[in-house]
């Protein structure tokens, strides 16, 4: 590890090394960030990042090595001594109690408030100054299970830079961010950084690292590989260290996501689904799109586009079959939304795949092992389930087939599914998802959260179910995905629809003035 400067670090670890059972995940690692520095924390899915963060949080004790503050050892037993230590999280997975307000999560992090009445005056001109910091508008008054995933990260910001932090550690940022709430977070981390303040910076997007970080520090099976300037770094580089290979040509095919499946024409194909002047409500009863009209064809990608919040993820409930539209009508695969086998168990059955946005609250069942969350699509495949009977020898070995295939890291289809690291439960979601026939698959971000080499090969997967003639319908807020994959494009904005167009006819430029809500771009 670098420890170049006359600067002393504000958080090091030393020798740190952390198990779980036989597995190691963290081995002696070394690493330190100064105030004013921004450091770039990168590496595979399961590479040890979560954990180190979770150290620094005060949710684990490493089992051998220490941290230090200020160059004194200290002990992170809980989240209230690392908060007191200057240190802020902002996890990855959020840490909001679903049936409270934003305010009211946001006041359960402030034990100075005491016992008793609410000052909620008081918290709000606190959350607002934060707010006005980062360039972020903030829903507090709604509960946040009504909230989208871009919502609840911005409540979990706020959340954090309530306090005084002295080290703002930010685990996948950029992941539920549109490019203008990107720009401002990135102001915000510039802005902080000119103030003193370290942030260690966990991402799995390499234009993150050349953005904003100062320097960047590689893990790879829970060891530091790498400690260099992020300005003495290419893209090629970090991908090297992170998957050990020497071989640049690959890194590179990786880093630009080269491929050798092109687009297959939808043309003169039945559609897959038709929807026709459809209206979406949000949970709460408000408008979040009206007047969608939009068939989706085999061998085509068709992606929505859009900042979160904007009816994406009311259009992926309403075609998984877990709500019904307001307005307009649906037919997808035979199935009809005014229909009663408007369900998510017909749906499934007649061929929608579904990838959520939100895998921990709609994709998986943490308590349960990876074979049983296995079975929560394919119950009725009669090889898995007989008279009622799960075969387990039968499901144990398709599950340690497909994880093999997806290069999921885990210790065996009985582990809890909830052990595994964020990235490794999106990969067994898509093995799971992917399995069988399907002939729709609704993919809500499914590259949220993985390293860029598992990106590349989710990429690859929906270009081949495009090539085997399927439909895709692709949620992102990332427009570099977008661009890469989408046919055709449509955005949602301001309760509207722009779109769809075919790729082609529409500049990167345009797509962000759609986005923006404002109607230029081809008709």
């Amino acid at each position: 590890m670098s420890d170049e400067g006359s600067v002393p670090p504000l958080v090091a670890l030393r020798g740190v090394t952390k198990r779980f059972g036989a597995v190691v995940a963290n081995r002696a690692v070394d690493l330190a960030v100064r105030p004013g520095e921004v450091l770039a924390l990168v590496g595979e899915n399961g590479a040890g990042k979560s954990t180190i963060v979770n150290m620094l949080s005060g949710l684990l004790r490493p089992d051998e090595g220490s941290i230090l503050v200020d160059g004194r050892p200290v002990s992170l037993d809980s989240p209230a001594q690392s908060v007191r230590a200057g240190i802020g999280v902002v996890h990855q997975h959020f840490t909001l109690v679903p049936t409270l307000t934003g305010l009211d999560n946001i006041a359960l992090a402030m034990p100075e408030l005491g016992l008793g009445r609410l000052n909620r005056r008081q918290i709000g001109q606190a959350i607002d100054t934060a707010a006005r910091t980062l360039g972020l508008s903030v829903d507090t008054t709604s509960r946040v299970e009504g909230l989208d995933v871009a919502q609840q990260q911005r409540i979990e910001i706020v959340k954090a830079l309530i306090h005084k932090v002295r080290l703002l550690i930010l685990d996948e940022p950029t992941a539920v961010l549109g490019p203008e709430d990107k720009a401002h977070l990135f102001d915000t981390i510039r802005r902080l950084k000119a103030e003193g303040t370290a942030v260690i910076l966990i991402t799995h997007k390499l234009e993150d690292i050349f953005a904003v970080a100062d320097r960047a520090v590689v893990l790879r099976n829970g060891e530091v590989v790498a400690d260099a300037p992020a300005a003495g770094l290419t893209p090629d580089d970090v991908v090297l260290h992170m998957v050990g290979s020497g071989d640049r040509d690959q890194a590179r095919a990786i880093v630009t996501g080269e491929t050798t499946l092109r687009s297959s024409s939808a043309s003169g194909t039945d559609a897959v689904c038709r929807l026709a002047d459809v209206t979406l409500r949000r949970s709460n009863g408000s408008i979040a799109v009206s007047g969608l009209s939009l068939d989706l064809h085999g061998g085509e990608i068709v992606a929505i586009a859009g900042v979160d919040g904007n009816g994406q993820s009311e259009l992926m409930r309403v075609l998984a079959g877990m709500d019904v539209p307001l307005g307009g009508r649906i037919e997808c695969l035979g199935r009809d939304s005014a229909g009663s086998a408007w369900t998510a168990a017909h749906l499934r059955r007649a061929g929608v795949a579904h990838v959520p946005e939100d895998r921990r609250r709609s994709g998986i069942v943490g308590e349960m092992s990876l074979a049983r969350n296995y079975l929560l699509r394919h119950s009725d495949r009669r090889a898995l389930v007989r008279h009622g009977m799960v075969r387990n020898s039968a499901l144990q070995r398709l599950v340690r087939e497909r994880l093999a295939l997806f290069d999921v890291r885990t210790r065996g289809a009985d582990e809890r599914i909830d052990q595994l690291s964020g990235g490794n439960q999106q990969k067994f979601v898509l093995a799971r998802e992917m399995d069988g026939d399907p002939r729709l698959i609704l993919a809500a971000h499914p590259s949220r959260g993985l390293d860029i080499k598992t990106i590349r090969f989710v990429h690859g997967l929906l270009e081949e179910a495009r090539q085997a003639g399927k439909a895709v319908l692709l949620v992102s807020s990332d427009l570099d995905e977008i661009l890469r994959l989408a046919d055709r494009i449509m955005v949602f904005a301001a309760g509207r629809t722009f779109g769809p167009t075919s790729r082609g006819d529409i500049a990167r430029d345009e797509i962000g003035a759609w986005i923006a809500g404002h109607a230029s771009g081809p008709a």
